[in-house]
């Protein structure tokens, strides 16, 4: 980011920040910025872990492993948590 020269020197990052001016968003490994939302990102890697929840808690079912089972419960509901949340984001627009 070009740093802005004032009669004292360069601004920091904090500075500009105070005029509402932010740094550029970091960039993947490509040099490409992410297009991928933070809504949908939280959506999908919800659904996933959702899912994987579901395997684990019908894995624990049939092996009668109470742990796994409420691992995978305990996982599901966190997804389902996460997709709620990413739902949100989208609603208000973030």
């Amino acid at each position: 980011m070009a740093e802005l020269k004032t009669k004292e020197g360069e601004l920091t990052t904090a500075e500009l920040a105070t005029f509402g001016i932010l740094p550029k968003e970091p960039e993947d490994a490509r040099g490409e910025q992410e297009i991928v939302k933070p809504s949908t990102k939280n959506r999908v890697e919800g659904k996933f872990h959702e899912v994987k929840g579901k395997i684990k808690e019908e894995v624990g079912k049939a092996t009668n492993d109470a742990d796994v089972e409420a691992s995978g419960k305990a996982e599901k509901n966190t997804g389902k948590v996460q997709e709620w949340i990413g739902r949100a984001e989208k609603a208000i627009g973030k």
